[in-house]
């Protein structure tokens, strides 16, 4: 099952600064080979559908190597391990990894040019 919602609206809200903008991609009963390949598919549609999409975040169990590996396999970075409360109440370790697009990343190396000038 692939959901997403706006991070502002849902578990993720208050675990970083999030933006209007960033999606959670919340990927479930997905076999871990294909785990990579379907959060690529998946954020290269969420980046193209909102063009004003900081962040697609993706939020594995901490202890989830496994899960870790194939979001950095389809180009999300690891940034942060937070906890977060489960639909039970308890306390969720979860390391979150973000996929950005290039104009988020882009970097001038012309560092002798303040743009806009």
């Amino acid at each position: 099952m692939i959901r997403t919602e706006r991070c502002l609206d849902g578990r993720l809200a208050a675990s970083y600064p999030a933006a209007e903008h960033d999606v959670e991609l919340q990927v479930t009963g997905v076999a871990p080979d294909d785990l990579g390949r379907v959060l690529r598919e998946e954020s290269d549609r969420i980046l193209e559908k909102d063009p004003e999409c900081r962040k697609v975040v993706f939020a594995a169990l901490a202890a989830d190597l496994a899960a870790v590996a194939a979001a950095e396999s389809a180009g999300f970075r690891y940034v942060v391990d937070v906890d977060v409360p489960d639909e039970e109440g308890a306390v969720e370790e979860l390391s979150l990894l973000v996929r950005e697009p290039d104009f988020v990343t882009h970097v001038d190396m012309d560092l002798d040019h303040v743009p806009g000038t």
